[in-house]
């Protein structure tokens, strides 16, 4: 509807000069249609040659020429696009961004010459970003499915995980779940619960899709020690995630979900290792209530673009996070490297047991025959791993399985199952035994090996020790 608006305003633009002049020449002054039409025509391109007869020609004979100018700039500009976008596209590093919003302006303002504005016709490029409303996105993507096919797609999608899309070359990101991620990996979570004895509060005030999101993250990937003690404390609106996801109560650090407001736990603030303020509204006035009733010297705030902006920003007691500038950036968006490193997993697991070849054609065709599940499970296994290996390295141990002790391994190898329990719980999974006599069943959700690592037999503890072996050996 917009489109045909703005269609409609150009061509209005473009035949008011020609409307005027054959008012003032044909109904006027009684000349023919014809020699009329022309002369109107004329002046769009030459000035009108004697003067005119009356208003109407006087006003045509004015804007006639604006006109003209006005299509000679947009083609200038048109012009400059197409052409500055084949120059990228022969660079072999173009990124068409697409979209509306901050996310548009952030993507292309990183990018830098990198960076092409798709407007919205498709435009030559290497790699395309998507990153308006997911409506829009999945529109774009149909209408150009076929001129898109041999390119790279990353496609903003809030709804449905980086796994769900089966064809290699598109990439679904949330920015949501690629703040949570990062923020959690450049947090120092180990260091801080290393200092702490692996006893840990972390508070989190609101909660919507971002706070979910690093709830799940937290959960997965806050892992450091069989016996640790983290809990998590939610103040916001959870009673539909926690009712969506009875699984959390199964897993050995609580989640609480406060009924009442923050206010009303003070002192849980004061004591919190962590204190998370998510972007919501009336955030920066929340945020001055907080530093009123609290003593505490540092909170965590995901930042949006009204408290960048704002004086609180520079206040000493608060460590900004600016959410969308992170998972937003192009080398977020862009990275391959955490489905790269899923997919190599799921190799390596389909070479030991499947006699598969390590080839990246059957890297890409034994992806594909994974539910979405299944890869999303690969992908949380590819997640935590850095983690593992910065663990390792604060202990000074090598991250090859083979020099690593006997205790090392057992260590790694009950966090390892304590993590996929997690991802199980987390998708409502239950331990049970199937009726078919499998250690699952993936229509009930339950699994066998859904217990604590000490009552796995010694076969399963071998399992998840092979788990580590693989996951150290995988880039």
């Amino acid at each position: 509807m917009k489109k045909i608006a703005e269609l409609g305003r150009k061509i209005i633009l473009f035949v008011l000069p020609l409307v005027c002049g054959l008012v003032g020449l044909v109904a006027v002054e009684r000349e023919p249609f014809l020699d009329s039409f022309y002369q109107c025509i004329g002046m769009y391109f030459i000035n009108y040659g004697t003067t005119p007869p009356n208003v109407w020609v006087e006003i045509a004979r004015w804007t006639a020429p604006l006109v003209t100018a006005s299509w000679v700039v947009m083609a200038v500009g048109m012009l400059r696009r197409v052409l500055g976008s084949w120059m990228r596209y022969f660079r072999e590093d173009s990124v068409a961004v697409y979209g509306s919003g901050p996310a548009k302006s952030i993507l292309l303002e990183q990018l830098g010459r990198q960076g092409v504005d798709g407007g919205k016709a498709l435009v030559p490029a290497h790699r395309y970003i998507l990153a308006g409303p997911e409506e829009e996105n999945f529109a774009f993507y149909r209408e150009h499915r076929q001129e898109l096919e041999k390119s790279r797609v990353y496609l903003q999608c809030r709804c449905l995980s980086v796994a769900s899309a089966k064809n290699p070359r598109l990439r679904f990101f949330c920015p949501e779940e690629n703040a949570a991620r990062l923020f959690w990996r450049q947090r120092g979570t180990y260091a801080l619960s290393l200092r702490q004895r692996h006893r840990l509060k972390i508070v989190f005030i609101g909660l919507e899709k971002l706070g979910e999101e690093l709830l799940v993250r937290g959960l997965q990937n806050n892992i450091f020690v069989p016996d640790q003690h983290i809990e998590y404390h939610i103040f916001g609106d959870g009673e539909q995630f926690e009712s969506i996801h009875p699984g959390i109560a199964r897993m050995e650090d609580p989640v609480v979900f406060h009924r009442e407001p923050w206010y009303a736990q003070l002192a849980l603030l004061e004591q919190a290792d962590l204190l998370l303020v998510l972007e919501q509204e009336g955030q920066i006035k929340l945020l001055d209530n907080l530093l009123l009733a609290t003593t505490r010297q540092e909170i965590d705030v995901f930042a949006g673009a009204a408290l960048t902006a704002s004086p609180l920003a520079e206040h000493p007691r608060l460590r900004l996070f600016a959410w969308e500038q992170e998972a937003f950036g192009p080398k977020v968006v862009l990275d391959d490297i955490l489905l790269a490193r899923a997919k190599a997993i799921n190799l390596r697991y389909s070479h030991l047991y499947n006699g598969v070849d390590e080839t990246a054609e059957n890297r890409e065709s034994e992806w594909a025959k994974l539910d979405a599940f299944t890869r999303e499970s690969n992908i949380s296994a590819a997640d935590y791993h850095p983690v593992r290996l910065e663990m390792l390295a604060e202990q000074g141990l090598s991250a090859s399985a083979e020099k690593l002790s006997g205790e090392t391994m057992e260590i790694l190898a009950e966090l390892e199952h304590i993590r996929w329990c997690r991802y199980h719980y987390l998708h409502n999974w239950t331990f049970g035994h199937p009726e078919n006599g499998k250690r699952k069943d993936p229509i009930r959700r339950i699994h066998t090996d859904l217990i604590p690592y000490g009552e796995l037999s010694e076969e399963d503890k071998e399992k998840d020790r092979e788990n580590i072996r693989i996951l150290l050996s995988v880039e």
